[in-house]
Protein backbone atom coordinates (compact mmCIF):
# COMPACT_ATOMS: atom_id res chain seq x y z
CA UNK A 1 0.00 0.00 0.00
CA UNK A 2 1.60 3.51 -0.87
CA UNK A 3 0.66 6.92 -0.52
CA UNK A 4 1.95 10.63 -0.69
CA UNK A 5 0.89 13.22 2.01
CA UNK A 6 1.65 16.50 1.18
CA UNK A 7 2.08 19.50 3.99
CA UNK A 8 1.90 22.83 2.13
CA UNK A 9 0.18 24.94 3.91
CA UNK A 10 2.41 26.34 6.01
CA UNK A 11 5.96 28.27 4.48
CA UNK A 12 8.03 24.89 4.13
CA UNK A 13 6.46 22.39 2.19
CA UNK A 14 6.47 19.01 3.09
CA UNK A 15 5.71 15.82 0.81
CA UNK A 16 6.40 12.18 2.21
CA UNK A 17 5.85 8.86 0.79
CA UNK A 18 5.13 5.98 1.98
CA UNK A 19 5.04 2.21 1.73
CA UNK A 20 3.15 -0.61 3.96
CA UNK A 21 2.68 2.67 6.60
CA UNK A 22 6.68 2.99 6.73
CA UNK A 23 7.81 6.67 5.85
CA UNK A 24 10.19 5.76 2.69
CA UNK A 25 10.53 9.29 1.34
CA UNK A 26 11.11 12.88 2.86
CA UNK A 27 11.13 15.95 0.56
CA UNK A 28 11.21 19.21 1.38
CA UNK A 29 10.34 22.26 -0.92
CA UNK A 30 11.84 26.13 1.14
CA UNK A 31 11.49 29.56 0.65
CA UNK A 32 15.38 30.26 -0.04
CA UNK A 33 15.99 27.25 -3.03
CA UNK A 34 14.08 28.89 -5.88
CA UNK A 35 16.88 27.41 -8.20
CA UNK A 36 15.38 23.78 -8.28
CA UNK A 37 15.62 20.96 -10.60
CA UNK A 38 13.88 21.54 -14.40
CA UNK A 39 13.44 24.97 -13.83
CA UNK A 40 13.27 27.18 -16.41
CA UNK A 41 15.38 30.92 -16.60
CA UNK A 42 16.77 33.28 -19.09
CA UNK A 43 20.23 33.22 -17.90
CA UNK A 44 22.76 36.24 -18.84
CA UNK A 45 26.55 34.96 -19.65
CA UNK A 46 28.52 35.83 -16.90
CA UNK A 47 31.82 34.27 -19.10
CA UNK A 48 33.15 31.05 -21.49
CA UNK A 49 36.31 29.20 -20.12
CA UNK A 50 37.63 27.62 -23.49
CA UNK A 51 39.73 25.40 -21.51
CA UNK A 52 36.97 23.36 -19.68
CA UNK A 53 34.74 23.97 -22.80
CA UNK A 54 31.73 25.76 -20.62
CA UNK A 55 30.07 28.81 -19.89
CA UNK A 56 29.27 30.55 -16.85
CA UNK A 57 25.72 31.57 -16.34
CA UNK A 58 23.77 33.56 -13.64
CA UNK A 59 20.14 32.48 -13.42
CA UNK A 60 19.52 35.10 -10.16
CA UNK A 61 21.19 37.56 -8.32
CA UNK A 62 24.38 36.01 -7.08
CA UNK A 63 23.34 32.51 -8.12
CA UNK A 64 25.58 31.50 -10.88
CA UNK A 65 25.35 27.80 -12.98
CA UNK A 66 27.92 25.78 -14.87
CA UNK A 67 26.89 25.01 -18.52
CA UNK A 68 29.20 22.25 -20.24
CA UNK A 69 29.48 22.45 -24.01
CA UNK A 70 27.16 18.89 -24.08
CA UNK A 71 24.66 20.47 -22.88
CA UNK A 72 24.42 23.30 -25.46
CA UNK A 73 22.32 21.63 -28.32
CA UNK A 74 23.17 24.02 -31.09
CA UNK A 75 25.72 24.11 -33.89
CA UNK A 76 29.15 26.05 -33.05
CA UNK A 77 31.32 26.31 -30.64
CA UNK A 78 30.37 27.94 -27.06
CA UNK A 79 32.74 30.80 -27.44
CA UNK A 80 31.38 32.30 -30.64
CA UNK A 81 27.66 31.23 -29.49
CA UNK A 82 27.86 33.11 -25.81
CA UNK A 83 29.41 35.99 -25.27
CA UNK A 84 29.85 37.60 -22.07
CA UNK A 85 26.42 39.73 -21.23
CA UNK A 86 24.13 37.79 -23.85
CA UNK A 87 20.86 35.83 -22.52
CA UNK A 88 20.60 32.24 -22.91
CA UNK A 89 17.42 29.98 -22.30
CA UNK A 90 18.61 27.29 -19.66
CA UNK A 91 16.87 24.67 -17.35
CA UNK A 92 18.49 23.21 -14.17
CA UNK A 93 19.35 19.69 -14.21
CA UNK A 94 21.37 19.72 -10.77
CA UNK A 95 21.10 21.74 -7.48
CA UNK A 96 23.57 23.36 -6.31
CA UNK A 97 25.71 21.26 -4.09
CA UNK A 98 27.96 22.47 -1.35
CA UNK A 99 30.35 25.45 -2.51
CA UNK A 100 29.16 24.64 -6.14
CA UNK A 101 26.38 26.10 -8.20
CA UNK A 102 23.72 24.33 -9.84
CA UNK A 103 24.47 22.74 -13.62
CA UNK A 104 22.58 24.06 -16.41
CA UNK A 105 21.40 22.75 -19.67
CA UNK A 106 20.15 24.46 -22.91
CA UNK A 107 18.26 21.37 -24.50
CA UNK A 108 15.87 21.97 -21.66
CA UNK A 109 12.77 19.58 -21.51
CA UNK A 110 8.84 19.43 -20.65
CA UNK A 111 7.59 16.54 -18.53
CA UNK A 112 3.97 15.69 -19.44
CA UNK A 113 2.17 12.49 -17.88
CA UNK A 114 2.98 10.27 -20.74
CA UNK A 115 5.77 11.61 -22.43
CA UNK A 116 8.84 14.21 -22.16
CA UNK A 117 8.55 17.16 -25.16
CA UNK A 118 12.57 17.75 -26.24
CA UNK A 119 12.20 20.72 -28.76
CA UNK A 120 16.01 20.44 -29.45
CA UNK A 121 17.09 16.77 -29.48
CA UNK A 122 16.20 15.47 -32.60
CA UNK A 123 15.44 12.09 -31.79
CA UNK A 124 12.16 9.87 -29.87
CA UNK A 125 13.18 7.37 -27.04
CA UNK A 126 10.65 4.89 -25.72
CA UNK A 127 10.42 3.59 -22.11
CA UNK A 128 12.46 -0.35 -21.75
CA UNK A 129 9.36 -1.21 -20.33
CA UNK A 130 7.51 -0.93 -23.91
CA UNK A 131 6.79 -3.73 -25.94
CA UNK A 132 8.71 -3.57 -29.60
CA UNK A 133 5.47 -3.86 -31.25
CA UNK A 134 3.68 -0.91 -28.49
CA UNK A 135 7.46 1.59 -29.42
CA UNK A 136 6.83 0.96 -33.11
CA UNK A 137 3.17 1.95 -32.92
CA UNK A 138 4.06 5.13 -30.59
CA UNK A 139 6.99 6.20 -33.45
CA UNK A 140 4.56 6.06 -35.93
CA UNK A 141 2.10 7.93 -34.06
CA UNK A 142 4.68 11.18 -33.40
CA UNK A 143 7.20 10.83 -36.18
CA UNK A 144 4.54 12.84 -38.38
CA UNK A 145 3.90 15.26 -35.86
CA UNK A 146 7.36 16.23 -35.06
CA UNK A 147 9.90 18.52 -36.90
CA UNK A 148 13.45 17.09 -37.58
CA UNK A 149 14.68 19.54 -34.29
CA UNK A 150 11.78 18.06 -32.40
CA UNK A 151 12.27 15.30 -29.79
CA UNK A 152 9.82 13.11 -27.15
CA UNK A 153 10.54 10.32 -24.66
CA UNK A 154 7.65 8.36 -24.93
CA UNK A 155 6.86 6.89 -21.18
CA UNK A 156 5.23 3.70 -20.21
CA UNK A 157 1.67 5.09 -19.55
CA UNK A 158 1.48 6.50 -23.21
CA UNK A 159 -0.33 3.00 -24.09
CA UNK A 160 -3.07 3.35 -22.00
CA UNK A 161 -4.26 6.86 -23.43
CA UNK A 162 -5.71 7.32 -26.50
CA UNK A 163 -3.81 8.49 -29.95
CA UNK A 164 -6.38 12.01 -29.89
CA UNK A 165 -5.23 12.61 -25.76
CA UNK A 166 -1.48 12.03 -27.01
CA UNK A 167 -1.63 14.79 -29.81
CA UNK A 168 -3.25 17.16 -26.96
CA UNK A 169 -0.74 16.53 -24.58
CA UNK A 170 1.78 17.10 -27.00
CA UNK A 171 0.36 20.33 -28.41
CA UNK A 172 -0.13 21.46 -24.63
CA UNK A 173 3.56 20.80 -23.68
CA UNK A 174 4.41 22.75 -27.53
CA UNK A 175 2.38 25.46 -26.67
CA UNK A 176 3.89 25.71 -22.79
CA UNK A 177 7.69 25.80 -24.91
CA UNK A 178 6.65 28.60 -27.43
CA UNK A 179 5.36 30.26 -24.24
CA UNK A 180 8.96 30.23 -22.31
CA UNK A 181 10.28 31.81 -25.81
CA UNK A 182 7.79 34.32 -25.77
CA UNK A 183 8.11 35.85 -22.56
CA UNK A 184 12.11 35.41 -22.61
CA UNK A 185 11.68 37.87 -25.64
CA UNK A 186 10.49 40.59 -23.00
CA UNK A 187 12.12 40.11 -20.14
CA UNK A 188 15.96 40.55 -18.93
CA UNK A 189 18.02 38.51 -17.68
CA UNK A 190 18.50 37.37 -15.21
CA UNK A 191 15.34 35.97 -14.62
CA UNK A 192 13.04 32.80 -13.85
CA UNK A 193 10.86 31.83 -16.34
CA UNK A 194 9.16 28.99 -15.35
CA UNK A 195 9.74 28.06 -11.46
CA UNK A 196 8.73 24.61 -10.78
CA UNK A 197 7.57 23.17 -7.48
CA UNK A 198 9.33 20.52 -5.91
CA UNK A 199 6.04 19.70 -3.58
CA UNK A 200 3.80 18.44 -4.51
CA UNK A 201 4.40 18.85 -8.32
CA UNK A 202 7.87 17.31 -8.96
CA UNK A 203 7.04 14.54 -6.01
CA UNK A 204 3.66 13.70 -8.11
CA UNK A 205 5.44 13.41 -11.25
CA UNK A 206 8.25 11.45 -9.84
CA UNK A 207 5.45 8.77 -7.64
CA UNK A 208 2.53 8.76 -10.68
CA UNK A 209 3.98 5.54 -11.87
CA UNK A 210 4.03 3.67 -8.51
CA UNK A 211 0.89 1.77 -7.58
CA UNK A 212 -0.28 4.74 -5.03
CA UNK A 213 -3.79 3.94 -3.22
CA UNK A 214 -4.45 7.35 -1.81
CA UNK A 215 -2.72 11.13 -2.42
CA UNK A 216 -3.49 13.48 0.80
CA UNK A 217 -3.44 16.91 0.93
CA UNK A 218 -3.67 19.60 3.78
CA UNK A 219 -4.99 22.49 1.34
CA UNK A 220 -7.73 21.97 -0.69
CA UNK A 221 -7.01 24.25 -3.49
CA UNK A 222 -3.46 22.59 -3.81
CA UNK A 223 -5.79 19.45 -4.06
CA UNK A 224 -7.98 20.85 -7.12
CA UNK A 225 -4.59 22.02 -9.22
CA UNK A 226 -3.24 18.61 -9.06
CA UNK A 227 -6.79 16.74 -10.31
CA UNK A 228 -5.93 19.26 -13.00
CA UNK A 229 -2.18 18.63 -13.69
CA UNK A 230 -2.51 14.73 -13.09
CA UNK A 231 -5.66 13.77 -13.98
CA UNK A 232 -5.38 10.00 -14.09
CA UNK A 233 -4.46 10.47 -10.26
CA UNK A 234 -7.65 12.38 -9.08
CA UNK A 235 -9.45 9.99 -8.17
CA UNK A 236 -7.11 9.07 -5.08
CA UNK A 237 -6.46 12.43 -4.49
CA UNK A 238 -8.49 13.34 -0.75
CA UNK A 239 -8.01 16.73 1.32
CA UNK A 240 -7.79 16.76 4.97
CA UNK A 241 -7.14 19.37 7.31
CA UNK A 242 -4.35 18.02 9.03
CA UNK A 243 -1.92 15.77 7.39
CA UNK A 244 0.23 13.11 10.03
CA UNK A 245 2.39 10.29 9.36
CA UNK A 246 1.16 6.87 9.39
CA UNK A 247 3.58 6.08 12.52
CA UNK A 248 2.35 8.86 14.33
CA UNK A 249 5.77 11.08 14.25
CA UNK A 250 5.51 14.43 13.84
CA UNK A 251 7.67 16.22 10.90
CA UNK A 252 10.13 17.56 13.27
CA UNK A 253 10.51 13.70 14.48
CA UNK A 254 10.99 12.70 11.52
CA UNK A 255 13.95 15.35 10.25
CA UNK A 256 15.82 14.49 13.15
CA UNK A 257 16.27 10.92 12.63
CA UNK A 258 17.10 11.16 9.56
CA UNK A 259 20.22 13.26 10.44
CA UNK A 260 21.38 10.98 13.20
CA UNK A 261 24.49 9.08 12.33
CA UNK A 262 23.18 6.01 14.06
CA UNK A 263 20.15 3.69 13.14
CA UNK A 264 19.01 0.78 15.42
CA UNK A 265 17.00 -1.92 13.54
CA UNK A 266 14.45 -4.43 15.01
CA UNK A 267 17.19 -7.24 15.06
CA UNK A 268 19.76 -5.36 17.28
CA UNK A 269 21.77 -4.52 13.62
CA UNK A 270 23.29 -0.86 14.14
CA UNK A 271 23.62 0.99 11.03
CA UNK A 272 26.40 4.03 10.90
CA UNK A 273 26.24 6.45 8.23
CA UNK A 274 28.46 9.05 7.50
CA UNK A 275 28.44 11.53 4.98
CA UNK A 276 31.57 13.61 4.10
CA UNK A 277 32.18 16.15 0.75
CA UNK A 278 33.34 13.37 -1.30
CA UNK A 279 31.41 10.17 -0.45
CA UNK A 280 28.96 8.33 1.71
CA UNK A 281 30.25 5.23 3.94
CA UNK A 282 27.99 2.70 5.65
CA UNK A 283 29.34 0.64 8.45
CA UNK A 284 27.22 -2.70 9.77
CA UNK A 285 27.94 -3.20 13.71
CA UNK A 286 26.41 -6.72 15.04
CA UNK A 287 27.67 -6.54 18.53
CA UNK A 288 23.94 -6.30 20.14
CA UNK A 289 22.65 -9.21 17.20
CA UNK A 290 21.77 -12.21 19.37
CA UNK A 291 21.99 -15.54 17.27
CA UNK A 292 22.51 -19.43 17.96
CA UNK A 293 24.28 -19.98 14.16
CA UNK A 294 27.71 -20.18 13.51
CA UNK A 295 30.30 -17.18 13.36
CA UNK A 296 30.30 -17.36 9.44
CA UNK A 297 26.48 -17.81 8.60
CA UNK A 298 25.72 -15.01 11.65
CA UNK A 299 27.75 -13.00 9.68
CA UNK A 300 26.09 -13.43 6.33
CA UNK A 301 22.52 -13.82 7.55
CA UNK A 302 23.13 -10.19 9.52
CA UNK A 303 24.77 -8.54 6.22
CA UNK A 304 21.18 -9.76 4.48
CA UNK A 305 18.83 -8.45 7.24
CA UNK A 306 20.86 -4.90 6.91
CA UNK A 307 19.89 -4.83 3.33
CA UNK A 308 16.27 -3.24 3.50
CA UNK A 309 17.59 -0.50 6.73
CA UNK A 310 20.08 0.70 3.94
CA UNK A 311 18.07 1.27 1.69
CA UNK A 312 15.21 2.69 3.22
CA UNK A 313 18.17 5.19 4.84
CA UNK A 314 19.91 5.49 1.35
CA UNK A 315 15.90 6.70 -0.14
CA UNK A 316 14.68 8.49 2.90
CA UNK A 317 17.91 10.73 3.51
CA UNK A 318 18.51 10.98 -0.16
CA UNK A 319 21.48 9.71 0.05
CA UNK A 320 23.90 10.53 -3.59
CA UNK A 321 27.58 10.36 -5.09
CA UNK A 322 29.25 7.73 -4.30
CA UNK A 323 28.45 5.74 -1.73
CA UNK A 324 30.42 2.57 0.26
CA UNK A 325 28.49 -0.12 2.49
CA UNK A 326 31.17 -1.78 4.96
CA UNK A 327 29.12 -5.12 5.47
CA UNK A 328 30.78 -8.15 7.56
CA UNK A 329 33.08 -10.00 6.47
CA UNK A 330 31.98 -13.00 4.15
CA UNK A 331 33.49 -16.42 3.41
CA UNK A 332 33.55 -16.12 -0.19
CA UNK A 333 32.97 -14.05 -3.17
CA UNK A 334 29.59 -16.15 -3.79
CA UNK A 335 28.43 -14.26 -0.71
CA UNK A 336 29.36 -11.19 -1.64
CA UNK A 337 27.57 -11.74 -5.10
CA UNK A 338 24.10 -13.02 -3.19
CA UNK A 339 24.30 -9.68 -1.04
CA UNK A 340 24.79 -7.54 -4.06
CA UNK A 341 22.10 -9.11 -5.60
CA UNK A 342 20.06 -9.13 -3.19
CA UNK A 343 20.71 -4.41 -2.67
CA UNK A 344 19.80 -4.97 -6.21
CA UNK A 345 16.41 -6.15 -6.18
CA UNK A 346 16.03 -3.72 -3.15
CA UNK A 347 16.68 -0.95 -4.94
CA UNK A 348 14.98 -1.33 -7.95
CA UNK A 349 12.04 0.30 -5.35
CA UNK A 350 14.09 4.13 -5.65
CA UNK A 351 12.49 5.97 -8.48
CA UNK A 352 16.15 8.06 -8.69
CA UNK A 353 18.51 5.83 -10.67
CA UNK A 354 21.61 3.81 -8.77
CA UNK A 355 24.13 1.94 -10.06
CA UNK A 356 25.55 -1.31 -7.98
CA UNK A 357 29.08 -1.71 -8.99
CA UNK A 358 30.41 -4.59 -6.87
CA UNK A 359 32.51 -4.92 -4.31
CA UNK A 360 36.27 -3.85 -3.78
CA UNK A 361 39.53 -5.75 -2.68
CA UNK A 362 39.14 -4.00 1.11
CA UNK A 363 35.54 -5.86 0.96
CA UNK A 364 33.37 -2.43 0.65
CA UNK A 365 30.84 -2.44 -1.52
CA UNK A 366 30.80 0.56 -3.77
CA UNK A 367 27.24 1.72 -5.24
CA UNK A 368 26.51 5.32 -6.88
CA UNK A 369 23.01 7.09 -6.64
CA UNK A 370 21.96 9.89 -9.25
CA UNK A 371 21.97 13.40 -7.30
CA UNK A 372 19.27 15.31 -8.26
CA UNK A 373 18.34 17.27 -4.70
CA UNK A 374 20.47 17.50 -1.86
CA UNK A 375 20.64 15.25 0.98
CA UNK A 376 18.31 16.23 4.06
CA UNK A 377 21.72 16.74 6.58
CA UNK A 378 22.87 19.34 3.97
CA UNK A 379 19.83 20.77 3.39
CA UNK A 380 19.02 20.85 7.55
CA UNK A 381 22.46 21.37 8.88
CA UNK A 382 24.66 23.15 5.77
CA UNK A 383 27.32 21.14 6.85
CA UNK A 384 28.53 18.01 5.09
CA UNK A 385 29.81 15.79 8.32
CA UNK A 386 27.47 14.34 10.59
CA UNK A 387 29.79 14.22 13.97
CA UNK A 388 28.16 16.85 16.08
CA UNK A 389 25.73 18.12 13.54
CA UNK A 390 23.11 21.05 14.64
CA UNK A 391 19.88 22.24 12.39
CA UNK A 392 20.70 25.02 10.65
CA UNK A 393 19.01 28.27 11.73
CA UNK A 394 16.26 27.97 8.42
CA UNK A 395 15.18 24.55 10.11
CA UNK A 396 14.61 25.42 13.36
CA UNK A 397 12.41 28.93 11.97
CA UNK A 398 10.33 26.14 10.37
CA UNK A 399 10.42 24.13 13.21
CA UNK A 400 9.00 27.25 15.31
CA UNK A 401 6.01 27.79 12.60
CA UNK A 402 5.20 24.40 13.21
CA UNK A 403 5.14 24.89 16.63
CA UNK A 404 3.14 27.18 16.45
CA UNK A 405 0.50 26.11 14.04
CA UNK A 406 0.13 22.82 16.36
CA UNK A 407 -1.01 25.32 19.04
CA UNK A 408 -3.81 26.10 16.60
CA UNK A 409 -7.26 25.22 18.18
CA UNK A 410 -5.92 24.91 21.96
CA UNK A 411 -6.49 26.74 24.94
CA UNK A 412 -3.36 29.11 24.02
CA UNK A 413 -4.37 32.97 23.86
CA UNK A 414 -1.14 34.38 23.60
CA UNK A 415 3.18 33.49 23.16
CA UNK A 416 6.10 35.29 24.04
CA UNK A 417 8.92 34.21 22.18
CA UNK A 418 12.99 35.03 22.34
CA UNK A 419 15.45 35.00 19.53
CA UNK A 420 18.39 35.86 18.14
CA UNK A 421 18.66 38.91 15.70
CA UNK A 422 19.01 37.07 12.98
CA UNK A 423 16.54 34.20 13.55
CA UNK A 424 13.70 36.82 14.06
CA UNK A 425 14.98 38.90 10.98
CA UNK A 426 14.46 35.59 8.96
CA UNK A 427 11.07 34.17 10.75
CA UNK A 428 9.94 38.01 9.51
CA UNK A 429 11.12 38.27 6.25
CA UNK A 430 9.84 34.41 5.31
CA UNK A 431 7.61 32.77 7.50
CA UNK A 432 5.41 35.46 8.89
CA UNK A 433 3.64 36.73 5.48
CA UNK A 434 2.60 32.94 4.75
CA UNK A 435 1.17 32.17 8.45
CA UNK A 436 -0.15 35.68 9.33
CA UNK A 437 -3.98 34.65 8.70
CA UNK A 438 -3.28 31.14 9.80
CA UNK A 439 -1.94 31.46 13.77
CA UNK A 440 -5.51 32.14 15.56
CA UNK A 441 -3.48 33.66 18.98
CA UNK A 442 -1.57 36.60 19.18
CA UNK A 443 2.65 36.36 18.90
CA UNK A 444 4.94 38.54 20.85
CA UNK A 445 8.95 38.26 20.61
CA UNK A 446 12.01 40.43 21.79
CA UNK A 447 15.44 40.31 20.69
CA UNK A 448 17.94 38.21 22.81
CA UNK A 449 21.54 37.17 21.29
CA UNK A 450 22.05 34.67 24.25
CA UNK A 451 19.58 32.04 22.72
CA UNK A 452 20.59 30.09 20.23
CA UNK A 453 18.10 30.71 17.74
CA UNK A 454 14.80 30.61 19.85
CA UNK A 455 12.94 29.59 23.07
CA UNK A 456 9.30 29.92 24.12
CA UNK A 457 9.31 32.22 27.15
CA UNK A 458 5.39 32.51 28.39
CA UNK A 459 2.70 30.69 26.78
CA UNK A 460 -1.05 31.23 28.24
CA UNK A 461 -3.91 33.55 28.36
CA UNK A 462 -3.73 36.91 27.12
CA UNK A 463 -3.72 38.06 31.24
CA UNK A 464 -0.71 36.21 31.76
CA UNK A 465 1.23 37.41 28.92
CA UNK A 466 0.16 41.43 29.27
CA UNK A 467 1.45 40.94 33.36
CA UNK A 468 4.42 39.64 32.00
CA UNK A 469 5.34 42.28 29.64
CA UNK A 470 4.39 44.96 32.28
CA UNK A 471 6.80 43.39 34.62
CA UNK A 472 9.63 43.54 32.20
CA UNK A 473 9.44 47.04 31.18
CA UNK A 474 13.24 46.88 30.10
CA UNK A 475 12.22 44.51 27.15
CA UNK A 476 11.26 45.85 24.16
CA UNK A 477 8.66 43.29 23.13
CA UNK A 478 6.89 43.64 19.96
CA UNK A 479 3.91 41.63 18.24
CA UNK A 480 5.04 39.57 16.24
CA UNK A 481 1.50 37.97 14.85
Amino acid sequence: MCKLLFQTKLTEKVGLYTEENMVKDIQLERVTNQARTGSIYLGKVRNVDQSIEAAFIEIEKNVVGFLAKKEFPFDGELSSSLTEGSSVIVQVIKEAYQDKGPRLTANITFPGNSMVYLPYSGYIACSKKLSEHERVRMESIFQPLLTEQEGLIIRTKSVEITEMDLREQLDKLRQTYEEIKSMASHKKAPCPLLLLHQIPDQMLNQYQSMPLTEIIFDQFEEMKKMERNFPQLADRMIYKQTVHSPDNKTIDQLLEESIQPAVRTKEGIMLTIEQTEGLTVIDIDSSQYKSRQNKGTTLFHINRKAIRPIAAEIRKRNLSGIILIDFLKMKNREEQQQIRKWLCKELEKDVIRTEVYGFTRLGLLEMARKREHVSLLQLLTDRSSTVHDVKNLESYAYQLERQLYAWNGTKTEAIIIAGSAEFLRFFRENIRPNIQGIITFDVYHFTDDQTLHYRIVRTGSVEIIEEYISQHKDLVIDKLL
